[in-house]
């Protein structure tokens, strides 16, 4: 955009986990990250000045200020893709919580019996059925388990995606509405 890099204050990130307010992360289970100093390493590889802070919140933070959310102080938002978060803005701030974990509700236990572990490490997290990842998940152990008819068995393993399941619910698929 022909921006100087003395024009730019500075950058900043989101990530999906919690960021505590020194900008680290101790755990982000979607990019397979432990504890990483994100802060620390945009600045170095950058030069400018960084903040970080979990993704959910500053995608809640950039609706209140620029987008469906303009000129409301508080605001709940709900992010879906490969996980499931959540961002909190209380009188025009984010709302973090002690770890940065505030508004995190992929992690919420909703199924008690679920046997699999979540990439969190717990067990039966919301993340496990409404993330992409999730859907995924689920729909090729329907596919596995039935012998029903679907849209969905004429993608190999590794094709389905969040997209093809749904598009074959549109469709009237049967297997991917379970």
């Amino acid at each position: 955009k022909g921006i100087s890099k003395e024009e730019v204050e500075g950058v900043g990130i989101g990530v999906p986990g919690p960021v505590n307010s020194k900008g680290e992360v101790s755990r982000a289970v979607n990019l397979f990250w432990g504890y990483k100093n994100v802060v620390g390493e945009m600045e170095e590889l950058t030069g400018l000045h960084a903040e970080a802070g979990n993704d959910a919140n500053v995608a809640a933070l950039g609706e209140a200020w620029k987008g469906a959310a303009a000129g409301s102080s508080d605001v709940i938002m709900v992010t879906l893709g490969t996980g499931v978060g959540g961002g909190i803005i209380m009188n025009g701030k984010i709302l973090t919580g002690e770890n940065g974990a505030a508004g995190e509700i992929g992690h919420i236990t909703v199924n008690p019996k679920e046997t699999l572990t979540c990439g969190c490490g717990c067990k039966g997290c919301l993340e496990q059925y409404s993330s992409a990842t999730g859907v995924i998940r689920l729909a090729k152990e329907r596919l596995e388990a039935s012998d029903k008819p679907s849209e969905l068995r004429k993608f190999a393993d590794d094709e389905i995606g969040g997209k093809e399941v749904f598009d074959a619910y549109k469709a009237g698929d049967e297997l991917a509405a379970e």
